[in-house]
């Protein structure tokens, strides 16, 4: 049984595998003044795992994150960084500054598709992660994600509500909410869909294109061409133990 723990700036998202299957998966709030017992105890799960992998993009809960499980399991949590040795080259000009779920995206992408490939992850940033034909990382692009926007628009102006990202069925608001929600959806399509344009244009039409996170399912359905990994990140550390521990 191994725990992976995909550590993001909303949530962590745990997910608990039998071999190559993941047999159970829950969320738990991402925060900074939560204690090592708090981690521990909402991590706790049965059966009892034999080894945890974590990938974080928060570095101050990381040494959190490790006290939580040895205090829950027993264990020594195994971070994913850029210095880890994955069989992943990362052609990018400063390799350290990759962000570990890109790293695992990248991984499981490589994993399952080879290459060439491309994950969107739909996360507190929305981030395109892209593979080469050899199954490298070369990069992609990073757009602040929908909800942000939503919180950012509520937060940054003195009337605008607080807005559910959702699909409207029209364009033309009539009234506030309705108008950021169209803005929300359909402005974000766009620009999924120009970054999208623009990565196939430069990696060939014969790209895999996949998409992961919370918001996914809500934007596939006008994503003709793209499919759904809903569990990418997590299979990406599944992956990186599997390596570090048989090569």
């Amino acid at each position: 049984m191994l725990l992976a723990v995909d550590v993001g700036n909303t949530n962590l998202t745990i997910g608990l595998f039998a071999g190559d299957r993941l047999v159970r998966q829950w969320r738990v709030k991402t925060g900074l003044r939560r204690s090592s017992e708090w981690y521990a105890r909402r991590l706790k799960c049965s059966p009892r795992p034999d080894a945890v992998v974590y990938g974080s993009v928060v570095p101050p809960l990381d040494k959190k994150i490790e006290a939580a499980v040895r205090k829950a399991f027993g264990l020594k949590a195994v971070a994913v960084t850029p210095r880890s040795r994955l069989g992943l080259k990362l052609k990018v000009r400063t390799p350290g500054q990759v962000g570990a779920d890109r790293i695992l995206n990248a991984l499981a992408l490589k994993a399952r598709f080879g290459g060439p490939a491309v994950a969107i992850d739909f996360g507190t940033a929305t981030t395109f992660d892209c593979v080469d034909a050899k199954g490298d990382y070369i990069g992609g692009a990073i757009l602040l994600g929908p909800h942000s926007a939503a919180r950012a628009l509520h937060e940054f102006t003195a009337k605008l509500p607080l807005v559910r990202v959702r699909k409207p069925a029209k364009v033309v608001g009539k009234d506030t909410v309705r108008c950021i929600e169209a803005g929300l959806y359909y402005g974000y399509l766009g620009m999924i869909k120009e970054v999208l344009l623009r990565t196939r244009r430069e990696m060939g039409e014969s790209a895999v294109m996949v998409a992961t996170g919370g918001l996914a399912p809500l934007f596939l359905k006008d994503l003709p061409g793209v499919r759904h990994e809903p569990d990418l990140t997590l299979h990406g550390l599944r992956f990186a133990h599997e390596i570090s521990h048989h090569g």
